[in-house]
């Protein structure tokens, strides 16, 4: 692992007021369209590379745009492979391998001569004299640590980012790649068929074109007369080996066009294709080469675009070597197939509102430890939340324990909404059990993502006071606790802690038989409404499956009931439960 931008905080930039992002080797950037994540990658562009900005970069035309940038990992392996005026430019103002810099302009227009560079300096912090104004090298030391960025945008530059040669180019960056074995295997053949050129076409050429010098005689004819004793050649410089390279670009051959075309004849999808099949080839050169000299970041808007699921994982693994090898790959995105569960907790959540312009959610990997101290809890977590990333791309949150949920509800809702849940811009994440839910709903809320979760009866009864959702001591479960116990023996219940266990009855069946006592309805309906209040919904029947008429609990049993959701009215269905259901729905997307 090389040095990378590990943090930005941007000020004043277009919709960015102030805000502080965390980046890693690989971060991906969700938002929906116009939150600003193209912003936030101008913007470490520009950190990196400064440019003159005009008034449409400038949120407040009366306040300077500031971004600072802290770069970290510079151990002593990578300022040994910095020129030494570089390295003393930058040594002094290191604090644990991090660098700190920050880049100012104070208005619009200006040359690039008013944008400062200034560095932290580690014996000043918290003083006036903080950060210190454009040590000599700077500059050059951060190209040298990070080369130009290669910037892909959404909707354009496939066609040029693949056809023209340029540093800042994916198939710039290949050729340059290519050049220096090229150079070292052919420089004498290429170099004599150079020399050959220039004889024939340079001024001083031995073999000069016999055209060129006809044109020579005749035009000096001409000149002498209004300047005597001067005379003009004609001159066509022959190029270097570089300069060859730098006309390079890519040329399309199919099979129904075998005299080739230029990329610009293709549509998008196909532009598309071919610049991020260059970017996966330069993953590999870059994986095999083993270069970690300096670290190049890519930012690249919308990589998946045009692009079909089984392409956008390809194209995600590509990324992902790049980041290994000498990359730092930063890419917004809008498809849950360029994020898998081990980049979640990476992922930041760009939002916009008219309050705080574009601004972070806090990250699962950020949130997690506010939660939970403890490790091994937090790697369940982390585990639990990960595998669903369509946290990442949703408004609110279900939290469901069971499968029976996590089959069935997405059809209720739309069978209920008309809609797709989806279309409510709401996620239904399993849990795979009830056990995390308490710590599930901290983290997803300390995330600022609205969430909701659905258990069964006996996790309100046996969890809701110990989990904080009920009161201790609660009046409603202690009076069902004590109808239990009163009805146990009767009916062969096996009671542990008060509650049922394994026994002659399943603990399943207890607290299903539990449910149909008329003498605590009043308790399982108050019981209920406080869970509620708590973003709980208990299933008060015991489970879905006994809200659904005992729907069995199978494969069989979930296509039979959405087969019938897709044929009947869901009164015809549940006859009994239809407006509980109903109800539930509204109350889980509003």
């Amino acid at each position: 692992m090389t040095h990378i931008l590990s943090e930005i905080t941007i000020r004043n930039f277009k919709s960015i007021r102030n805000e502080t992002f965390e980046l890693s080797a690989f971060t991906p950037l969700v938002g929906y369209n116009n939150a600003g994540k193209s912003n936030m990658l101008e913007a470490i562009k520009w950190l990196l590379r400064k440019t003159a900005l005009s008034d449409s970069s400038f949120h407040d035309n009366s306040l300077s745009v500031e971004m600072e940038g802290v770069i970290s990992g510079i151990t002593q392996a990578i300022l040994d492979q910095l020129p030494e005026n570089q390295r003393t430019s930058i040594q002094p103002f290191l604090i644990a391998d991090s660098l700190s810099i920050k880049r100012v302009q104070p208005q619009p227009n200006v040359g690039v001569a008013q944008i400062r560079l200034l560095v932290k300096d580690p014996a000043n912090i918290g003083t006036a004299n903080e950060w210190r104004a454009n040590p000599t090298g700077l500059d050059q030391a951060i190209q040298a640590l990070f080369p130009e960025p290669i910037h892909i945008g959404a909707m354009e530059n496939a066609e040029e980012d693949v056809s023209k040669s340029k540093n800042t180019t994916t198939i710039g960056k290949l050729l340059a790649e290519i050049i220096g074995p090229i150079q070292t295997s052919y420089s004498t053949q290429v170099q004599t068929a150079l020399d050959g050129i220039k004889d024939l076409l340079d001024a001083d050429g031995t073999s000069r074109a016999a055209e060129l010098n006809a044109f020579d005689a005749a035009v000096n004819g001409k000149v002498e007369s209004f300047f005597p004793g001067v005379n003009i050649k004609v001159h066509v410089p022959t190029p270097e080996l570089k300069e060859v390279f730098s006309k390079g670009t890519i040329k399309v051959f199919e099979n129904l066009n075998p005299a080739g075309r230029d990329v610009s004849a293709l549509g998008h999808g196909a532009q598309r294709s071919i610049q991020m099949a260059l970017v996966r080839h330069l993953a590999d050169i870059k994986r095999d080469s083993g270069e970690q000299a300096s670290n190049t970041i890519l930012l690249i808007d919308e990589p998946e675009l045009y692009l079909h699921p089984q392409a956008i994982e390809v194209l995600r693994d590509a990324l992902k070597t790049l980041s290994t090898q000498g990359y730092q790959v930063i890419f917004s995105t809008h498809s849950p197939f360029m994020i898998t569960s081990k980049d979640v907790g990476n992922t930041l959540l760009i939002r916009k509102n008219d309050t705080h312009g574009t601004h972070k959610r806090n990250s699962l990997r950020a949130a997690i430890p506010t939660v939970v101290t403890a490790a091994p809890s937090q790697l369940e977590l982390i585990f639990s939340l990960s595998h669903s990333s369509n946290i990442l791309f949703s408004e609110r949150v279900i939290l469901a324990e069971g499968t029976t949920e996590n089959r069935l509800l997405p059809s209720i809702i739309q069978k209920v909404t008309t809609r797709t849940i989806g279309l409510h811009k709401t996620a239904l994440v399993s849990m795979g059990g009830s056990g995390n839910t308490r710590k599930a709903m901290l983290v997803l809320n300390t995330m600022d993502i609205p969430t909701k979760a659905i258990v069964d009866l006996d996790f309100a009864l046996k969890q809701g006071e110990s989990d904080g959702f009920l009161l201790t001591g609660d009046t409603d479960v202690a009076a069902i606790k004590a109808h239990l116990a009163a009805i146990a023996p009767t009916h062969s219940i096996s009671l542990n802690a008060g509650w049922p266990t394994k026994g002659t009855m399943s603990a399943a069946d207890a607290f299903r038989l539990l449910a149909r006592e008329t003498a605590i309805q009043a308790n399982l309906v108050s019981l209920k409404s406080k869970m509620q209040a708590a973003n709980i919904y208990v299933w008060t029947k015991g489970t879905i499956e006994d809200h659904l008429g005992g729907i069995p609990k199978n494969e069989t049993g979930w296509a039979n009931f959405n087969a019938r959701l897709d044929a009947e009215d869901l009164n015809v269905i549940l006859p009994n439960d239809h407006q509980e259901i109903t109800d539930l729905v509204t109350w889980l997307i509003s």
